[in-house]
């Protein structure tokens, strides 16, 4: 096997694409809860070693290591094994040293027993996010909420689709608010989820007092896919005092969703007024133009030298996700770096052929999927992904969703953000649903059978 000193540059890398293969399947808080901690320590013809702290290792092993495999082998271009060892759970090997750790105390001085942490990324600033005009708006107000904390747009409320940016420019404001004020501001940035799970944690533990001393005494908040919490009444009563507290000592808020906090299901009211209190900015898909821009920074920051045709290739091949251009690139710099190949324009088709097949064949299916449900039912896409629940609206979301399971490889929770769903409980209720109806009327089994059929052929 390789040595890990003189590969850690590639291994690194093999590493970053393997997470961004695995956020296409995961959600970002299991991703940074059993795979960030993880590392590369070796890789041969036949297998690749990982490190893994020992609490997580026979977990990760049992409930990840099929898709470990297949991600990584994907990625290398060849079948390999895994193997998972052991480490100490501090080691340098173990965590990103990108990333600063910092223990949440609660107000007694007793660190909360719990998973999740502070977390800070400096790799995520003003000066390498790229503006254009899909994300100026939002851009503008979080640079503005970072020079002058509870003083404009508060609360702030990020909106739009996964890998947008919508997370660089929430550690994009910590970052520039730790660099002005080193001492001044409690920062604190955690997920929906996160947030979900440590309230339940302490509560279990009797603790209360500890979590609300420790969120309401940030100065500034920040909470990412605050979607999370709808449907969750004791959680959005928690949240709904920690809002308010925060709000009425002058402190920062900084949410973010996948969509506008009015189009949130089973979020209170009283909780969408308060989002809107302040100033709510989408960040639309990047055009071409944005793109390229992109494009060009992400491969220097990468030190990645490529040829403008190699670059319009990529852009006129990615077009709505910024995460699939950080993925598209790591996978063409791990595949120079491991066969000494430039990257040139041929290189480049070879090695991402698959990964745009896969792409383009997934889009076009549910770009179809939906024409045909309008064209039956008269609903249209926006109908479907909003949180209208008329009759003929939600019986003909039943109905795509159905069809989108059975003719694309999307897990549950890909589609239930395709349709701007909390959780893939909502998919799992359409697919029974269907399913029903399927068992109870011939000519309808018929009708949506052939339907999948003309989509598979």
């Amino acid at each position: 096997m390789y040595d890990v000193e003189r590969k850690k540059t590639k291994y690194e890398l093999i590493f970053d694409a393997l997470l961004d293969s695995l956020r296409e399947v995961y959600s970002p808080a299991t991703v940074n809860l059993w795979f960030e901690p993880m590392s590369i320590y070796a890789i041969d013809d036949e297998t690749v070693g990982f490190r893994i702290p020992e609490n997580r290792r026979e977990f990760v092993e049992t409930q990840f290591g099929k898709v470990i495999t297949e991600k990584i082998s994907d990625i290398l271009g060849r079948k390999v094994k895994i193997i998972i060892k052991n480490e100490e759970r501090f080691s340098e090997a173990g965590f990103d040293p990108d990333i600063e750790i910092v223990e949440s105390g609660g107000g007694d001085g007793k660190t909360v027993d719990s998973a999740y942490r502070e977390r800070f990324n400096p790799a995520y600033t003003f000066k390498n996010f790229v503006v254009g005009k899909s994300n100026q708006l939002a851009q503008s107000a979080s640079l503005a909420v970072a020079k002058h904390p509870a003083e404009l747009n508060n609360p702030l409320f990020l909106y739009g689709n996964s890998g947008l940016g919508k997370t660089h420019l929430m550690f994009a404001i910590i970052n520039e608010i730790r660099a002005n004020h080193p001492e001044h501001y409690k920062i604190l940035y955690v997920t929906g989820e996160e947030f979900t799970n440590e309230l339940i944690e302490v509560l279990a533990q009797k603790k209360a007092g500890v979590f609300r001393e420790k969120y309401r005494g940030v100065d500034v908040l920040l909470i990412d896919d605050i979607q999370f919490i709808a449907g969750k009444m004791g959680i959005q009563e928690e949240f709904f005092y920690t809002f308010d507290a925060l709000y009425t000592a002058n402190k920062q808020i900084i949410i973010a969703s996948d969509r506008a906090p009015r189009d949130i299901d089973n979020l209170e009211d009283r909780l969408k007024s308060r989002f809107e209190m302040g100033l709510v900015a989408d960040i639309q898909p990047p055009d071409r133009e944005l793109r390229m821009a992109i494009f060009k920074r992400k491969a220097l920051d990468y030190d990645f030298d490529l040829s403008m045709d190699v670059l319009s290739y990529l852009a006129d091949n990615i077009t709505t996700n910024i995460r699939q251009i950080e993925g598209s690139l790591k996978k063409l710099k791990a595949h120079t770096l491991i066969t000494g190949e430039k990257c040139t324009l041929p290189v480049a088709k070879v090695v991402l052929t698959e990964y745009f097949t896969k792409l383009r064949s997934e889009n076009s299916t549910i770009d179809r999927i939906f024409d045909s449900v309008k064209q039956r039912f008269g609903v249209t896409r926006e109908e479907l992904k909003s949180s209208k629940r008329s009759a003929d609206i939600v019986f003909a979301r039943h109905y795509a969703i159905y069809v989108i399971r059975k003719t694309t490889n999307l897990s549950q929770k890909s589609i239930a953000k395709l349709f701007n769903k909390k959780d893939h409980t909502t998919i799992i209720n359409s697919i029974s649903f269907i399913e029903a109806r399927i068992k109870s009327d011939p000519a309808f089994e018929r009708e949506i059978n052939q339907l999948i059929s003309e989509l598979q052929d």
